[in-house]
């Protein structure tokens, strides 16, 4: 079993590296992030990495800290879909791998919008709070030859549930199974929610990731 948990890469003075250096990827163990970054907007899509934790800053400028305030000195990876095409995080060539599980968390940019609503996005809930709002991931894997081969959806908020004392946002580092997968060579990750516009998706999409674990397969020729 190996683990990728991020804690050898080193952080720039800012607390975060969102790809200005235009290498376009890092790596982390077996995985290489993709990452792009458009220097005239200067934005960031794909993955990054970071080290903040503010959780209590609302808005876009505080879009590098995860929503879990044990985080501490923890390092993690952060997730941003590109606005065409995919990003993934990729096993060497030719190679597939058992990855068993993943730990994800909101990062506070998305949680407190989803909390309070801004200008641009609804407060999850609605006013009444019994609006039945939802905010999810999905995780898909890939194998070798570019054939994805499965998904698992995960909900990093849900106020679906009839007794809304169990309404939630995900505001802590949880561990979510990845074992139906299966042998993968790449993943990716895809949002969906309940707050749609015109142009897509209203909640910011991002998410948190650390300790992806996974079981290392023989090289298939």
């Amino acid at each position: 079993m190996q683990t990728i948990d991020f804690e050898s890469l080193t952080i720039p003075p800012a607390g975060y590296w969102n790809g200005s250096d235009a290498t376009g990827s890092f790596s982390a163990g077996d995985l290489i992030f993709q990452n792009s970054f458009d220097s005239k907007w200067q934005i960031w899509s794909g993955f990054i990495y970071s080290q903040k934790n503010d959780v209590t800053t609302q808005g876009s400028e505080n879009q590098y800290s995860v929503f879990d305030q044990k985080n501490g000195s923890n390092k993690f990876a952060l997730f941003h879909p590109v606005y065409q095409g995919e990003a993934f995080a990729v096993f060497p060539s030719g190679t597939e791998n058992s990855i068993q599980s993943i730990d994800l968390c909101n990062t506070t940019f998305a949680a407190l919008t989803m909390k309070y609503g801004d200008p641009f996005s609804k407060k999850f809930g609605g006013t009444s709070g019994n609006d039945p709002d939802w905010f999810r991931l999905s995780v898909n894997g890939y194998n070798r030859s570019n054939v994805k081969v499965g998904s698992v959806d995960i909900y990093l908020a849900d106020f679906r549930f009839a007794d809304s004392s169990k309404d939630y946002i995900l505001d802590k580092w949880t561990t979510f199974d990845l074992t139906s997968l299966g042998k993968v060579n790449k993943i990716s990750f895809s949002f969906s929610s309940s707050d749609m516009g015109a142009y897509g998706i209203n909640t910011p999409d991002y998410v948190c990731l650390d300790n992806i674990k996974y079981i290392n397969d023989m090289i298939i020729l």
